[in-house]
């Protein structure tokens, strides 16, 4: 999807698979007698983009969804797949990995990989489609669950699974810059739930970077910030920093460099901040140098300050209803 919401009210089987394949990668979904005039086939279907995520949402027949070698491809996005059950029991099966999940479990896809998802009839099932560079080097520890069901009854799995049934219920709601930091705090929880079930697949040089970060964005308006400050707090050298980022493959700086810029943009694009300055917005980020948030803007973004505000969605919408 390429943005807004998605909304089909008791949709064809033919629908459910056009809007599978648009929102995540290219998917065959099929059903027994999907054609037959007396039980035809029929789903709701709700969609959106939410931040760097894609999450949809589908109630209603049994139906079957696979992801076939020959719909795989080069120039597909890195995807994993993770499903909420909220229903009856579905089948999962990916490279020999079975499992059956039931209602309130979580299953995860590696959509670059054949994989089959069958649900049946009064099926309620979210799907999150999530990039495997925004979990970062929780990607492999993602995807080593692929098929396997994970309880959500307990901890941060029962939070994430929360967080996804009010999502599920308000996703044509969400707009500008609302969005984007719904999406944070999605990716902050997918990777909490699956962080916490299994520690020991983590090493402490992970822990320690994500310690750093979240002590550099609890500080990121701080301009004093920067490797030395930080490496300090942690009780390591810079050059110890500089060797635990560089295995993330972005340096420290520019880590940091590109959350700041990600707020100033969101900051810009939304109207509450309208009666602002960009230098005040940008100081608010711990940028104080115009001219370097300028250039910072341009190569980033492609595009200024003033690009930024006066081209937004909503620059050429009229009050009223």
């Amino acid at each position: 999807m390429d943005g807004g919401a998605l909304h089909v009210h008791h949709a064809t089987i033919d629908e459910l698979q056009t809007a599978a394949s648009t929102v995540l990668a290219p998917l065959a979904v099929t059903a027994p007698d999907a054609h037959a005039q007396a039980n035809p086939f029929r789903a709701d279907i709700d969609a959106a983009v939410v931040g760097r995520a894609a999450v949809a949402r589908v109630r209603g027949s049994g139906h079957l969804v696979q992801r076939s070698p020959r719909a795989i491809s080069s120039s597909d996005p890195d995807l994993l797949k993770l499903t909420l059950h909220r229903s009856k029991p579905a089948t999962a099966d990916q490279e020999g990995t079975q499992s059956r999940a039931h209602s309130g479990d979580f299953v995860v896809f590696d959509m670059t990989r054949p994989y089959r998802l069958e649900v049946v009839d009064g099926c309620d099932v979210i799907a999150v489609g999530i990039s495997r560079t925004e979990l970062g080097r929780h990607a492999d520890l993602v995807a080593g669950r692929v098929a396997r069901r994970l309880p959500a009854d307990t901890g941060a799995p029962a939070v994430l699974a929360t967080f996804l049934l009010g999502l599920g219920r308000h996703l044509d709601e969400l707009a500008g810059p609302a969005q984007a930091h719904v999406g944070d705090a999605l990716v902050s929880l997918l990777t909490a739930a699956f962080t916490e079930t299994e520690p020991g697949r983590m090493d402490t040089a992970t822990e320690l970077v994500d310690r750093i970060r979240v002590y550099a964005l609890a500080n990121i308006s701080d301009p004093s910030l920067c490797v030395e400050s930080v490496a300090a707090a942690h009780g390591i050298s810079a050059r110890q920093l500089h060797r635990l980022f560089r295995r993330t493959g972005i340096p420290f700086a520019a880590w940091l460099r590109a959350e700041r810029l990600e707020r100033v943009r969101r900051d810009l694009l939304d109207p509450a901040h309208d009666g602002r300055t960009t230098a005040a917005v940008a100081a608010r980020w711990g940028i104080h140098d115009p001219r370097h948030l300028a250039r910072a803007l341009k190569s980033q973004y492609g595009q200024t300050a003033r690009d930024l505000r006066q081209h937004r969605p909503d620059a050429d919408r009229s009050g009223g209803i």
